[in-house]
């Protein structure tokens, strides 16, 4: 039985068990914030129904020695993965032992080998749980707008108040603007996909399409700019990759309106650009390049903590407020080096096969996560949580997607 269980034969019983059970870990994942109120309660569900079927299959044929040649373009990802675990060898001050900080790199490889098989086995199922964890994320991201503007009254101008959380409970709550701006940003990327997909049905284009405007609205009343920068930029790919007249057109109204909110809020910019230099990060930045003197190559190891404090005394902002600067911190340009590698081969991947439809739905979404990072992001080499679903979500699946595979059916 154990075999059976493992071996995932096609149209087998248990194969089926295994892969609903990645389905279900892959909804909990996208959509717990919404619906689970503990945090250790939803990194539980991801280990058990996500991680664990994928670490049995890896073991069962790794001891069969049963499973093909691995793919080489996951290659760079595994290295990427392997430095970054021993980085923590030289890391110092941290509070958390060096095991279980590098432990995070195998749960990544895990989720890797997850997505691999739900993509090849049954697209299906990964198709369901991918949409029907995005649709939970819209609801949850519609009752916030509704309780805090509607029913609690919260100012709505530039920034009067930035959302992220609903305020029932731990429900919807993703702890500060900004990563309550990147998470339903990358999430809304996967909706303006669905939106332009010519296999989409116009009932099901028009459902989408209301999911993409309130995911929108939401990331617009986090005041999170960088996730607004990307959101644009994400769309505007999808848009070009997806061939869309449509969308070319409703691209056109966008950046109208814009060119009008600008004119109305210029004197709020020109504070913006004159005093934030956009991001106001630039404090943090000349704090970064003065600790990193004489750690480039291997950085300071990845646990040593990143504590700039700000001269108010009393605001300690815990890490660079740009995961390229902050992956360079924690494990050098080296890591940053295999990183850029892995990326370079994904890009490659998705050019070539740019009418593969989950390209074409996971390559903006990626596109999304590398602008969002520019300012924001505080790692990725982490335990399940948001950056799973913006950067290593979309990574996973244009690893996964084969060079050649069968004409999808209908999506709705």
């Amino acid at each position: 039985m154990f075999s059976s269980f493992v071996a995932l034969k096609a149209g087998g019983k248990w194969s089926r068990v295994m892969l609903w059970a990645l389905a279900v870990g892959l909804f909990v994942q996208i959509s717990g914030k919404v619906w689970l109120a503990s945090g250790s309660g939803r990194n539980a569900q991801v280990y058990l129904w996500l991680l664990l079927p994928a670490l049995i299959f890896s073991l069962y044929k790794i001891l069969a020695r049963s499973g093909s040649r691995p793919n080489l373009q996951y290659l760079p990802w595994v290295i990427f993965l392997g430095w970054g675990a021993l980085s923590t060898l030289w890391a110092t001050g941290g509070e958390t032992d060096s095991l279980s900080l590098a432990k995070r790199g195998l749960f990544i490889g895990l989720y890797l080998v997850a997505i691999q098989l739900l993509l090849n086995r049954s697209e299906e199922l990964l198709r369901r749980a991918l949409f029907a964890g995005i649709f939970v994320v819209f609801l949850g991201a519609l009752a916030s707008l509704i309780y805090q503007y509607g029913i609690l009254g919260k100012p709505i101008g530039y920034r009067a108040f930035r959302i992220y959380r609903m305020e029932i409970g731990n429900f919807v709550n993703y702890g500060w603007p900004v990563a309550a701006g990147i998470f339903n940003g990358a999430i809304a990327v996967w909706a303006m996909g669905m939106v332009l997909d010519k296999r989409t049905g116009t009932k099901g284009a028009l459902l989408w399409l209301m999911v993409f405007g309130i995911l929108a609205l939401y990331v617009i009343m986090t005041g999170t700019r960088g996730a607004w920068f990307a959101l644009l930029g994400g769309s505007v790919l999808s848009v070009i990759m997806h061939k869309s007249r449509r969308g070319m057109w409703a691209i056109g109204i966008c950046l109208l309106v814009v060119a009008g909110i600008s004119i109305l809020l210029w004197d709020q910019i020109i504070i913006e650009v004159e005093k934030r230099q956009l991001s106001g990060r630039g404090p943090i930045w000349a704090y970064y390049f003065q600790v990193m003197s004489g750690h480039w190559l291997f950085g300071q190891g990845l646990g040593t903590p990143f504590a700039y404090l700000w001269p108010n005394g009393k605001i300690v902002s815990p890490h660079a407020h740009s995961l390229y600067l902050q992956q360079v911190y924690d494990s050098g340009l080296v890591s940053l080096l295999l990183m850029l590698t892995g990326l370079l081969g994904l890009f490659f991947k998705a050019w070539s096969m740019r009418d593969n439809p989950w390209v074409r739905l996971a390559f903006p979404a990626l596109v999304f996560a590398l602008i969002a990072m520019l300012t924001d992001v505080e790692r990725i080499y982490t335990r399940p949580g948001d950056y799973w679903t913006v950067f290593w979500l979309p990574v996973a699946i244009l690893l996964a997607v084969p060079k050649s595979r069968p004409r999808s059916e209908q999506i709705t």
